[in-house]
């Protein structure tokens, strides 16, 4: 089974934290476990943290829809 959480780096306090990949997506909004900032994720975005969780979440999520699509053909 695939994991379906993404890493999520904090551009505030540098800390790592995990938010599952189908919540991530342009305009979703996430508190910082840690130092409580508020994240916006934003593809147009000057951060790269935020862009990269952007990317991972998408790719992950078309990997488990492919996977999805296997398993119903068998």
């Amino acid at each position: 089974m695939i994991d379906d959480k993404v890493k999520i780096k904090c551009s505030k306090c540098s800390m790592m934290f995990r938010e599952r990949a189908q919540r991530i997506r342009n305009g979703f909004q996430k508190q910082c476990p840690h130092c409580l900032k508020l994240i916006t994720f934003d593809s147009s975005s000057e951060d790269n943290n935020i862009r990269r969780a952007l990317k991972s979440a998408r790719e992950l999520r078309h990997a488990l829809e492919d996977v999805a699509a296997s398993a119903d053909e068998h």
